[in-house]
């Protein structure tokens, strides 16, 4: 890329970002459904036809804005988690990460969770094929890094149980999804140190965890 372009391309992404730092607020404060594009607009300090220069309707910018979020959770993991960390710290680091970044953005977080938002979701991803693929890659990719984790301490032997790593990286993340459904239900946060000491204790107590 010429220098030119270059430049061009960082002034893109600093945009871009700015919206969707924008957009992330408006969608906490008025939820999907109520959101407008008028609404991201305003809060960006754009028009409303200077945003289409960027996205091409809500339904992208909240896709490119869960991608974001995803990518942002998976680094925030990568840096928590080491081969040669025994699974509870690995599993407690994880943990935190995901709960953490949850109960930083409760509020985006309980709109992109939302029954009916997941519905559109799953539609505006059959429009915005790249994105939906992305989005979906991403949600994947947080499975992988937990079966990896348990491939390390299977290499290891601490582990005892003859579940595979697919089904046992499946049962933490229903776990995850559980406790986030609490609070979703409850309408606040719950003490994250406390949900992730929990889930800890009970996946290494049904994977017949043992302590070095």
């Amino acid at each position: 890329m010429d220098p030119k372009s270059a430049r061009e391309q960082i002034v893109r992404d600093a945009k871009c970002s700015l919206i969707l730092d924008a957009a992330r607020k408006v969608f906490a404060e008025k939820g999907y459904w109520e959101t407008r594009l008028d609404d991201i607009a305003a809060a960006a300090g754009f028009s409303k036809a200077s945003l289409y220069n960027y996205y091409e309707d809500k339904e992208s910018i909240f896709l490119s804005l869960s991608i974001r979020e995803y990518e942002d959770l998976l680094e925030n993991i990568r840096q928590r988690i080491s081969s040669q960390a025994n699974l509870r710290d690995n599993l407690m680091a994880m943990l935190a990460a995901l709960f953490s970044h949850f109960g930083e953005n409760f509020a985006f977080m309980l709109t992109v969770t939302n029954f009916q938002t997941m519905k559109q979701i799953h539609d505006d991803m059959q429009k915005h094929r790249e994105l939906g693929a992305q989005f979906q890659e991403h949600g994947a990719r947080i499975l992988e890094i937990t079966k990896q984790v348990i491939g390390w301490a299977r290499s290891r032997n601490e582990l005892a149980s003859s579940l595979d790593q697919d089904a046992l990286s499946r049962f933490i993340a229903s776990l995850v999804r559980g406790a986030i459904f609490e609070w979703k239900v409850a309408g606040k946060m719950g003490d994250i140190d406390t949900t992730v000491e929990q889930i800890a204790k009970f996946v290494l107590s049904g994977a017949e965890y043992k302590s070095a």
